[in-house]
């Protein structure tokens, strides 16, 4: 969360002509409901369960996805991640905290410390490298930079 996934994807479509589709996004429009009232009313098991779905029918697509952080937890979901062109983008914890910390659409770092939000980061660590086919550290890149960047290594366009 906060690294910057949605800004980029959408970047970088934009300069290689691409659709970009977010799976939160996807999630919501097929749920007819923003992500936080998913969570209430169902809770964060038939979310996953959800975002599953959505991000296999993704992959079978051209498109850009981009995911929600979480997205990585599941067996399944790094299976389909390590199939495509994969990039793990990285910020520090304390970016994180600075660029959503207050964001009420994002219900697992809402109201979250910086301990909190390092320990999910390192405990999430090893499943983003598993699927990585490149990593990108987004800490002090504008979102210009790591498109460019993503598309100069991973010859995206």
């Amino acid at each position: 969360m906060g690294a910057g996934k949605t800004s980029v994807g959408e970047k970088l479509a934009e300069i290689c002509g691409y659709s970009v589709i977010d799976t939160d996004q996807e999630i919501a429009r097929k749920m007819k409901m923003e992500i936080p009232q998913i969570f209430a009313q169902y809770g964060e098991e038939r979310f996953r369960e959800i975002e599953t779905e959505v991000l296999v029918e993704l992959s079978q697509k051209s498109v850009i996805t981009t995911t929600g952080g979480g997205i990585i937890l599941k067996k399944a979901n790094r299976e389909v991640l390590k199939t495509g062109k994969t990039i793990f983008l990285q910020a520090a914890p304390q970016t994180v905290l600075e660029r959503v910390g207050l964001d009420s659409g994002r219900p697992l770092i809402q109201n979250k410390s910086l301990e909190e939000i390092t320990e999910m980061y390192q405990t999430r660590l090893p499943l983003y490298l598993e699927c990585a086919s490149f990593v990108v550290d987004t800490t002090d890149l504008s979102i210009e930079e790591v498109a460019n960047t993503i598309n100069k290594e991973m010859n995206v366009c």
